[in-house]
């Protein structure tokens, strides 16, 4: 019976695979004392088809691809946010991340010496045990990079870098549980001490008299070029009766009245600069001027700063307010757009039809991407991955299918444009993308390291266990205490620190299920760009180690 299964598995590769995605995804949905595993129920099942025999695995191209798709995707969306997250305070917070993570390597280097674990294998723990998987797909690649540049015979590396995954697999559950009971114990202590965190400032419209002298007699956009940084946009002025839309041109004058849009904060500002408050409520005036609440799909909108749309002169149009994702904001001449962002914008109402055609207005195109420029980045970073980088000594190192893709995907990031092609993907079809590569690898790698894992469980499963659960529960702890006493975190952003130290959803879940505040969410994703990256490569250093 077991010879004819596989015997089929072996023949069909394709059934296999979505056999290992499809039977994963009810595995991770089962619940085992509340916890539940996720897209990892794929890495299980797979590693439970290839424990019948290593015939069954899946050809070594199938993890690659899921590899290269999911670390690109990763680096298109974290490129902003990573520079982002060392602005407004979160410098130290990153800081502490990147030394926490650091200390967790060490500490896996220690027990790979205590305990006699290969390079790759400790490598494959430091992931489990900081539930990384963008950290074991840069792993796996480094032991195979590594074996090739030795001499070894290609399908001998592809076996050596199988090993990570044996011990990724064995320290990933405690991995996951673990950070979740440090919680529940440290709470006991700390949970009165916790406070909510400040939420979103709500955006106002409010209206006020021009009476600076300073300010009458000048354009508006004289005025802001003064102030950097206002936060707020005026959107309206009424001058002698008439309102019209403002803009950069629009001369203020004594008595006019603006109608400003921003936070509290924001408006103060404003008032200080153009005088008192005004009763009157001009934005409340629809009879020649409206708003609409667009989707940006267009193209040839997708990257641009608002300043270079020029839309006050091209369609007498002014952009009020932004949502991105699930926050409103208040955009700046050098704000960006991206695909699948909702503008409010102001124009005249026989101009509304043209303005929402020039931003595209589809949902469609929201969740519709560029593949031409998705996959000149993949082959821009595939490059950049077998390139050789020259070493002391006359050795050379290559960043190989994770960390050149990476690598290239947080440049591409961060530009987010170059000339016409655009390099942002939208949020819908990247998470989307990014959900088909994890699964690509999971079954992939888990197929073809199934058969070591449980001959490894037979043997030195318990010492992997146990040091994967003391690397766990150290690196939490030690977090937890640190962020405490040294950032002065109130617990419930704490609990958010270390969920994005470990790079743990479940862990971030517990925390929001257990707290009022929006705080771990902040705090999480305040570090979790920059600790992904430092695990990518922390577990390449780890793999490539010389073995003990």
């Amino acid at each position: 019976m077991k010879e004819s299964l596989v015997a089929f598995l072996a023949q069909y590769p394709i059934l296999t695979l979505f056999l290992a995605i499809g039977l994963g995804y009810v595995v991770g949905e089962i619940g085992l004392f509340g916890f539940r595993f996720g897209v990892a129920g794929v890495l299980f099942m797979g590693l439970a088809i290839g424990a019948l025999d290593p015939a069954v695995s899946l050809p070594e191209v199938i993890p690659t691809l899921g590899l290269i798709i999911f670390v690109y995707t990763i680096g298109i969306q974290s490129g902003p946010a990573l520079a982002q997250a060392f602005q407004r305070g979160g410098l130290r917070a990153n800081m502490l991340a990147g030394g926490l993570l650091v200390f967790g390597a060490l500490l896996t280097l220690g027990f790979s010496y205590l305990l006699s674990i290969p390079a790759p294998r400790a490598a494959g723990l430091f992931c489990g045990s900081l539930t990384s998987t963008p950290a074991l797909a840069a792993a796996r690649d480094a032991v195979r990079e590594a074996a090739v540049a030795r001499g070894v015979p290609r399908e001998q590396a592809r076996l050596e870098a199988d090993q990570p995954v044996v011990s990724y697999s064995i320290a990933y559950p405690i991995g996951t549980i673990g950070v979740i009971l440090c919680f529940q114990l440290f709470g006991r202590f700390w949970r009165n001490g916790s406070q909510p965190a400040e939420e979103s400032p709500e955006i106002l419209v409010r209206n006020f008299f021009v009476r600076n002298p300073g300010v009458a007699g000048r354009t508006l956009g004289a005025v802001l070029r003064l102030h950097r940084d206002c936060g707020f946009v005026v959107t309206r002025i009424q001058h002698e009766g008439e309102v019209d839309i403002a803009t950069s041109d629009t001369r203020l004058e004594f008595g006019d009245i603006v109608a400003v849009v921003g936070d509290e904060e924001a408006l103060e500002r404003a008032e200080l600069i153009f005088g008192e408050e005004s009763p009157t409520h001009i934005e409340f005036d629809r009879s020649r001027f409206d708003h609409r609440r667009l989707y940006v799909s267009a193209k040839e909108v997708v990257g641009k700063r608002i300043r270079d749309l020029d839309l006050p002169n091209r369609l007498h149009a002014i952009i009020t307010r932004l949502r991105r994702g699930d926050v409103d904001i208040v955009p700046t001449p050098d704000t960006r757009l991206e695909f699948g962002d909702q503008v409010r914008v102001l124009s005249p109402r026989e101009r509304i039809p043209a303005v929402s055609a020039f931003f595209g207005n589809s949902i469609r195109g929201m969740a519709e991407t560029d593949f031409g420029s998705v996959a000149l980045g993949m082959v821009l970073g595939v490059f950049a991955g077998m390139a050789p980088i020259p070493l002391p000594g006359g050795n050379t190192v290559r960043l190989g299918f994770a960390g050149g893709p990476l690598l290239v995907a947080l440049a591409l990031g961060r530009l987010e444009r170059t000339g016409g092609i655009t390099w942002v993907i939208p949020t819908s079809a990247n998470l989307t993308l990014r959900q088909i590569g994890l699964v690509l690898f999971l079954a992939g790698v888990g197929t073809r390291a199934g058969y070591d894992f449980v001959q490894t469980l037979r043997t030195d499963g318990p010492q992997l266990l146990a040091a994967g659960a003391a690397i766990t529960f150290i690196v939490a702890i030690v977090s937890l205490l640190v962020g405490r006493r040294l950032l002065k975190l109130p617990y419930d952003a704490l609990m958010g620190l270390v969920s994005g130290v470990h790079t743990q959803t479940a862990s971030l879940s517990f925390a929001a299920d257990h707290t009022r505040s929006d705080a771990p969410n902040i705090a999480y994703a305040g570090v979790y760009p920059l600790a992904t990256i430092v695990k990518i490569v922390l577990a390449q250093l780890l793999a490539t180690w010389p073995p003990v």
